[in-house]
């Protein structure tokens, strides 16, 4: 949305007019059409990325900053699409999996970019606070050796790395693998004081699973970050109309009735439910839309898991 690094490089595009513009208006006071994503999140009780950078650049005043362009304190870098999976929520253009399975070529190594962006991060390592390594899968990304080579010893190293129990969605994930990883996760959180999570996107697939997966991750000792989705829309469980609203509430109610949500969650599925309540029917199209995302998945990518969603999912599959 900001630029190409196929055709300017990174400093002309930090300091180019969109950015300049979008500076602007937030030294104002006001959201950019860019900050769409972040005030929908935070207006629906999830958390966004504008509250990571917050969190993480204290001192920082949008007030009296300027326009130009400063120096990195967050790193969030994609370099390409390498996953070994093919979940039902991603696309080709996110994954090398999803491209493979529908015939599309597959660009991946290095990227012609790729030292000069390395360069610039060395060149300002010094203000870097907190990188984060996200997609494809990162642990599969050599990019990432000389990017954990410039940062700063002190910085913060986010990783974000394939876990999920649901076979169906993430295909190609294993559960006994995902367990054995936790088991490595709680060690590192055990013994160097490092911190877990599950990074769960609230969407039709675990609208009526919160119970089990909240089970799962007090079990764990991990927590639970929610936020809402935003693409594709016919996972939206918003859209669903009341049938499938009154499922996810009585969701909602028997997570409350457990007893162990957080503030946070309250927050969040408080929000949810006033959203649900108000429900009187379905997003024209999308109930078709996401027969054809099942069918597509179960007869044409993945005819492995023929008939599972009605098996894993009856309460949605009978409305």
């Amino acid at each position: 949305m900001l630029g190409n690094l196929n055709t300017n490089n990174i400093i002309e595009i930090l300091n180019g007019d969109l950015l300049q513009e979008i500076r602007g208006t937030i030294a104002q006071g006001k959201p950019h059409r860019y900050c769409s994503n972040c005030v929908q999140a935070e207006r629906l009780g999830g958390k966004s990325e504008r509250d990571w950078h917050n969190n993480v650049n204290l001192n920082f005043d949008y007030a009296t900053a300027g326009t130009q362009y400063h120096y990195p304190v967050i790193i969030d870098i994609r370099w390409n699409t390498t996953c070994n999976l093919s979940c039902n929520y991603c696309m080709e253009y996110c994954s090398s999996k999803w491209a493979s399975l529908k015939g599309i070529p597959v660009k991946s190594g290095s990227r012609p970019y790729y030292d000069q962006v390395c360069d610039f991060i060395e060149a300002h390592h010094e203000h870097i606070h907190e990188v984060a390594l996200v997609g494809g899968e990162p642990l599969l990304l050599p990019e990432n050796n000389r990017l954990l080579d410039v940062i700063p010893t002190d910085a913060i190293v986010t990783l974000i790395t394939i876990g999920s129990r649901l076979e169906y969605v993430r295909h190609g994930a294993e559960w006994a693998e995902i367990q054995h990883n936790l088991g490595l996760i709680k060690n590192l959180m055990t013994t160097q004081g490092q911190w877990g999570g599950i990074h769960a996107v609230y969407n039709i697939y675990n609208a009526t699973r919160i119970c089990e997966l909240r089970q799962f991750a007090e079990d764990t000792g991990t927590t639970v970050l929610w936020q809402n989705l935003f693409q594709p829309e016919y996972l939206d469980p918003f859209l669903h109309g009341p049938a499938v609203a009154a499922e996810a509430v009585a969701e909602i109610e028997r997570f409350y009735a457990m007893g162990i949500a957080t503030p946070a969650e309250r927050m969040f599925f408080d929000n949810a439910l006033s959203t649900y309540r108000a429900i009187t029917k379905a997003r024209p199209g999308i109930e078709q839309k996401f027969q054809q995302h099942i069918a597509e998945i179960e007869t044409q990518y993945h005819p492995d898991k023929a008939g599972e969603f009605a098996k894993l999912w009856p309460e949605l599959a009978n409305v």
